[in-house]
């Protein structure tokens, strides 16, 4: 099994097929003739077994506010591994990797929203239920600016030495 940082542009066609495909598996209620769901990631770690897509995890790198606060995260997006190589560690993998680049790097926190967070509670996230501003965004379509409570869906985990800070949280940009 290899891991390999891919910036998106570095992509190639066959890749993107692969992502394509895997990740429509993966959330099967949410299809897409993409490889990514709301914009595309500024890079990718692809989890690859013998030149086959077994993993994958998306990153934006972004500023955000959270109070007064500003913070530099990793958003996490579109974290799967296929059916075949489920259960051998592929995500912890994949999620060790980018805690490690994030921490080497100067990124304040990963963040990421999930319905089922076991693996990340697993990994060192904690859930919190913040108000979040984003930009709403569906199908290349812009639909403004809203804040909603978000309960129990948004995983954090710190790759520094901050503390995570009350207020509402502008992720300044979609939610991925």
């Amino acid at each position: 099994m290899r891991i390999e940082l891919k910036i998106e542009h570095e992509i190639d066609s066959d890749q993107h097929d692969q992502i394509t495909s895997l990740r429509n598996k993966s959330f099967p209620d949410a299809p897409r003739e993409r490889s990514y769901f709301k914009q595309l990631p500024h890079f990718r770690l692809l989890a690859e077994d013998n030149g086959i897509l077994a993993g994958h995890l998306g990153v934006d790198h972004r500023i955000i506010r959270v109070g007064g606060t500003i913070l530099s995260i990793f958003g996490v997006i579109d974290l799967f591994v296929s059916d075949q190589h489920q259960g051998k560690g592929i995500a912890t993998s994949l999620l060790a990797q980018i805690t490690e680049l994030a921490e080497q790097k100067g990124i304040d926190f990963l963040l990421l929203h999930a319905v089922d967070g076991r693996l990340y509670l697993k990994n060192g996230f904690r859930v919190i239920s913040p108000y979040l501003k984003s930009l709403w965004l569906c199908d290349f379509e812009n639909y403004g600016v809203g804040i909603e409570r978000l309960d129990n869906i948004i995983y954090i985990k710190s790759t520094s030495d901050k503390a995570w800070p009350d207020g509402t949280v502008d992720i300044m940009g979609y939610l991925f």
